[in-house]
């Protein structure tokens, strides 16, 4: 059976700003250059900068590897009262962006109490890169232990680091409140489980604590969220007849139907049919009231709306439009195979692999018979 993760072929660094109810125009206008501010009421300098600033983490916590690397921080201490709480956001399996230091709740909680929000980029993502290569050798040190363990450390030697960067004094009994959301949600919750004798609280937007080498609820939720489930249903209950018939000319025709041809692997073809769907709803923002802008959920439901077609030709023609309006190419995106040998630094996308792989799952599967599916048993 073929098996999809949570967050199917593509690492979307939208996913954490859509957690935290980001508007990225707004971030964009907020995170325009430095902001360094004067003193503030207790003497710090007071800052709200897109600068990014370098941690000396640990590569191994608990092994015999005693080496650093870099991790990559941001601070903004505009709104920080002395005494107030220092709210830690890791940015799990995206790059750390600036942006989040001036929207979305992390920064509506940090102005709401007098906080200062450190954001802190996880191992293996962005520029916090502890190897060289990403070889299976090297990819060892990215644990869920190293990465909770790379929190705690940071958490207890942060006022330092804090006031030879930001130039901000903060109090040795400070409250530290780890947020995040999605995967990066999950680190906040355990983070106050494993650690309260350094977190004060834990904020969790979305964190899908449940782990699951088999979690076709995934598929149930996004069947909720369409009003056109049934009729993607029907298609893909079609597919999966003609895919078990085996007549490879006419597999190969819907291939082509579907802007899918150059996918050898019949389960890779099944499997990318997913992917407008999950991500449409996962990601989706409803339109503002008076807004102009199209609903993702009423345009792609639209298309099912023909119903001078069969919904499996409906679902093709949308999906062809959908790789083709965004550019995306069919066998670096959807092929299992795709980047396996790619040992290159810098693939955030197959850091998130290795930790489904190895510690995590959240395979998206299609759910077992009577229940309704929305992805192809393949």
């Amino acid at each position: 059976m073929a098996i999809r993760h949570l967050k199917e072929r593509h690492l979307r660094t939208e996913g954490l700003m859509n957690n935290f109810n980001v508007d990225p125009e707004d971030a964009i206008r907020y995170s325009s250059g430095n902001q360094t501010e004067g003193a503030g009421a207790a003497g710090n300098q007071r800052i709200s900068t897109s600068t990014a600033f370098y941690f000396d983490q640990k590569v191994d916590h608990a092994g015999t590897n005693s080496s650093t690397f870099k991790q990559r921080f941001y601070i903004n201490s505009k709104e920080y009262v002395p005494g107030g709480p220092i709210y830690l956001l890791n940015s799990g399996e995206t790059p750390a962006s600036p942006s989040y230091l001036f929207a979305g709740e992390p920064y509506t909680l940090a102005q709401a109490t007098g906080g200062m929000l450190v954001i802190m980029e996880h191992r293996y993502y962005g520029a916090s890169y502890p190897v060289n290569d990403m070889t299976g050798q090297s990819m060892r040190f990215l644990t869920l232990e190293n990465a909770l363990e790379d929190v705690a450390y940071f958490i207890r030697s942060g006022s330092d680091f804090i006031r030879n960067n930001a130039g901000v004094s903060i109090p040795p009994d400070s409250k530290w409140v780890v947020v995040g959301g999605s995967y990066s949600a999950n680190l906040a919750v355990w983070m106050r489980m494993l650690y309260p004798d350094i977190v004060f609280a834990a904020y969790a937007s979305s964190a899908p604590l449940l782990v699951s080498t088999d979690f076709y609820q995934y598929d149930q939720v996004v069947g909720r969220a369409l009003p056109c489930a049934p009729k993607i249903a029907e298609a893909i209950e079609v597919l999966d007849a003609i895919i078990d018939y085996g007549n490879r000319a006419l597999i190969d025709s819907w291939k082509r139907a579907f802007g899918l041809e150059g996918l050898k692997s019949d389960s890779d073809f099944a499997g990318a049919l997913t992917d407008q769907m999950s991500s449409t709803v996962q990601y989706y923002v409803p339109p503002q009231q008076g807004s102009k802008d199209a609903d993702a959920i009423g345009t792609l439901c639209g298309w099912f709306g023909r119903s001078y077609n069969h919904p499996l030709q409906n679902m093709a023609d949308m999906t062809a439009a959908y790789i083709r309006n965004n550019g995306i190419d069919p066998v670096a995106a959807y092929s299992s195979g795709s980047g396996a040998t790619d040992y290159g630094i810098y693939q955030d996308g197959r850091s998130w692999f290795y930790q489904v792989c190895t510690q995590f799952g959240y395979w998206q599967t299609a759910p077992p018979a009577p229940l309704r599916r929305l992805r192809s048993k393949y």
